[in-house]
């Protein structure tokens, strides 16, 4: 069952109707993802249900070589986003097996959420700007062992946070009613009856500056450059794509030694040569590469 926090989040991207757009998940993670922030995806082994990503305590501003400017980011808002929902269930029953049993119940479910919220975006302008930065040489320890761990990692490039501090309640109520009618022919009568009500209410403030929802991109890191996949999400492409293309180009580069020498060899021996047949109880054929060394001679079968 998810929290009063992810239900809320869901909900406002729902209505939005961007496929791009992922809530936020966790209330922890509202604080630390931003734009730039450094998200890793985890891979979700159902094709129905999609694991939250987890944002490193890192943003791409971090790898790259210092720039002399903030980058410029185009905010629009404010947003309005309120969600109420009131729900009310009824069930009842009897039974009568010598002893006459009914029962009534009544549950209520009430979730009450409100944003005021602003988007902020990074322009594509300001990617082709920061495309120009180098990434920091040494490389940072955190890009080195998310490259050893072959990490997909993503870029936030689109948040939506919360203007001011926001209330989400939860209001739930039960009432269940019980009666038990006992008549043992004349020697025993009974009858008895119970209820119970209970109410139970819950409230979470989101501070302001949480981040409610992102869109991310994916990053790919070749060599000291970088860039980011602006027009789709590829399954197939890597963060890291030389680490996973490394033992192919290995094997490649000791086939072509191998066909090198083959070549250096051939290229040793004269293009003249004789074949004949020696006399003998097998059939037998002797070829003599005359300029040879070592007038190497092969006996092929025939």
């Amino acid at each position: 069952m998810p929290s009063m926090f992810e239900r809320a989040t869901k909900e406002l991207v729902k209505e939005t109707g961007d496929k791009e757009l992922r809530p936020v998940s966790y209330m922890t993670n509202a604080t630390k993802i931003n734009c730039f922030t450094l998200v890793q995806r985890n891979k979700s082994l159902s094709l129905f249900w999609k694991l939250p990503d987890t944002p490193l305590d890192v943003s791409l501003l971090h790898i790259l070589e210092p720039g002399t400017s903030v980058p410029d980011a185009v905010v629009k808002g404010p947003v309005l986003f309120s969600d109420t929902v009131f729900n009310k269930q009824q069930a009842g029953g009897s039974m009568d097996a010598g002893a006459g049993v009914s029962f009534s119940g009544e549950a209520t479910q009430f979730h009450g959420s409100s944003f005021e919220c602003q988007i902020v975006t990074i322009p594509y302008e300001t990617w082709t700007e920061l495309l120009k930065r180098k990434l920091r040489d040494p490389e940072p320890s955190i890009l080195g062992q998310c490259r050893k761990a072959r990490m997909k990692l993503y870029v936030v490039t689109e948040i939506v946070e919360l203007l001011k501090d926001t209330e989400l309640k939860d209001l739930s109520s039960e009432n269940i009613l019980g009666k038990l009618c006992i008549n043992l022919k004349v020697l025993l009568k009974g009858e008895g009856q119970g209820g119970g009500h209970k109410v139970r209410e819950k409230k979470l403030t989101v501070p302001q500056g949480s981040v409610v929802a992102y869109r991310r991109k994916q990053l790919v890191i070749k060599g000291k450059g970088w860039d980011i996949l602006h027009i789709a999400e590829d399954d197939k492409e890597k963060t890291f794509p030389e680490e996973n293309s490394g033992i192919f180009q290995n094997k490649k580069k000791e086939s072509l030694k191998e066909e090198d020498s083959a070549a250096t060899t051939a290229s040793s021996f004269s293009p003249s040569s004789s074949l004949f047949v020696q006399p003998g109880g097998n059939s037998c054929a002797t070829l003599v590469i005359g300029d040879c060394p070592a007038k190497a001679i092969k006996k092929l079968s025939i």
